[in-house]
């Protein structure tokens, strides 16, 4: 599985998008993912994201947060 653009995007306020990956630069690419998101599709709640790895099981858990 791979987080793109648009999962991110689709994430509600307050959400959780959880994946589980197969590599940690799969975890790595998922992570630039959301920062890219964040510089370039700000959103327009004013909420941003919240990005936790898990290494040992290559889990990332994306959140939206308030800033």
């Amino acid at each position: 599985m791979k987080v793109t653009v648009e999962d991110i995007k689709k994430i509600p306020a307050n959400g959780v998008l959880q994946v589980k990956l197969e590599t940690n630069a799969a975890c790595v690419s998922a992570r630039n993912t959301v920062q890219y998101v964040k510089n370039v599709y700000p959103r327009t709640d004013g909420k941003t994201y919240k990005v936790k790895t898990d290494w040992k099981t290559h889990t990332v858990t994306i959140s939206v947060i308030d800033p």
